[in-house]
């Protein structure tokens, strides 16, 4: 699993990194990210388990 780290240096780097949590994606745009970047398959937690 692949997260970002943020860490900020600046008040408006912060903000500006918590304004991705208002974004929304229409559905089509969340099935190509999906067939760009598709999970390991399954259920979690084991699909995910080495």
């Amino acid at each position: 699993m692949t997260a970002p780290i943020i860490g900020p240096r600046t008040a408006e780097q912060l903000r500006g990194a918590a304004r991705a949590v208002e974004l929304n994606l229409e559905a089509g745009a969340l099935s190509r990210l999906d067939e760009l970047f598709p999970g390991p398959g399954g259920p979690a937690p084991e699909a995910y388990a080495w």
